[in-house]
């Protein structure tokens, strides 16, 4: 079934950069893609709307990618849309696979079966994760200790009718603030408007990368939000990047974030 869903022509289910890297640290992107296979019809979903954020998260992999070359540091990125799944939920989330977006129903999605959800698990779901789990083990095997980041992006507001997001920039973090907390500082400082938990704290249903290879792991790690609207230009993704790249270099220098340890 999973040959089915993944043709010839489509992507892989994941991307790789940079794997030889030097940096202890490895970069994520959960929801890096908007593309869906050809055998999945884009899922009914006209191809403008799944290029909206409702498909992916917009410039998050554009960063992800940049900071990769800036800090020679390996980075793994999902290769297909959230809509199919989300690579960064576990299995008992509601959403795990979206029957809606924006509150408007996702015709793929309607009336799946468990084998259908399996499917896809299998096809898009494993393969990014297991390259994530594969990457740990070679840091491991060396004896390093990488920061684990993981870049995302929000929407400045969700509907035309909510409330304006002010956060330029949100950092999400739940128990082990060692890589949070002094970024929250600095960001601050340099007069952005910085989220904590913004627009979406760690919950067990709504979070599953940084949890499971954070947190369980007693790897130092942090969750990047950037709204959206401030990576969406070459130069707007290379000034967050630059300023990604410092936060996280201090970090890494830093030797809090130098020990395994658990919260």
């Amino acid at each position: 079934m999973t040959a089915s869903l993944i043709g010839a022509g489509d992507p892989p289910p994941f991307e790789k950069l940079n794997m030889g890297g030097k940096a202890a640290l490895l970069l994520i992107c959960d929801h890096a893609s908007c593309a869906i296979p050809e055998a999945l019809d884009n899922l009914g979903i006209a191809e403008e709307t799944l290029r909206d954020h409702i498909g992916w998260d917009i410039g998050a992999a554009a960063v992800t990618r940049r900071l990769a070359q800036l800090l020679d540091a390996p980075a793994l990125l999902a290769g297909y849309s959230r809509l199919l799944i989300d690579c960064n939920r576990p299995a008992a989330a509601p959403d795990l696979v979206p029957p809606l977006a924006d509150g408007r129903p996702v015709p793929g999605n309607q009336n799946m079966s468990g084998a259908d959800i399996a499917a896809r698990r299998e096809a898009f779901f494993e393969p990014y994760h297991a390259e994530i789990r594969a990457a740990l083990e070679v840091f491991s095997a060396a004896g390093r200790i990488p920061i684990l980041a993981a870049i995302h992006s929000f929407t400045p507001a969700m509907t035309s009718d909510d409330e304006a997001r002010p956060w330029q920039v949100s950092i999400c973090w739940d128990r082990d603030g060692r890589v949070a907390l002094p970024m929250l500082a600095a960001l601050k400082a340099e007069g952005l408007c910085v989220g904590e938990n913004e627009p979406y704290g760690f919950d067990p249903l709504s979070d599953f990368a940084i949890p499971e290879y954070g947190l369980k792991r007693g790897l130092p790690h942090i969750l990047v939000e950037i709204r959206n609207d401030q990576v969406r230009s070459d130069a707007d993704i290379e000034t967050w990047s630059e300023r990604l790249a410092g936060q996280l270099t201090a970090a890494m220098n830093d030797p809090k974030a130098q020990r395994i340890e658990f919260f």
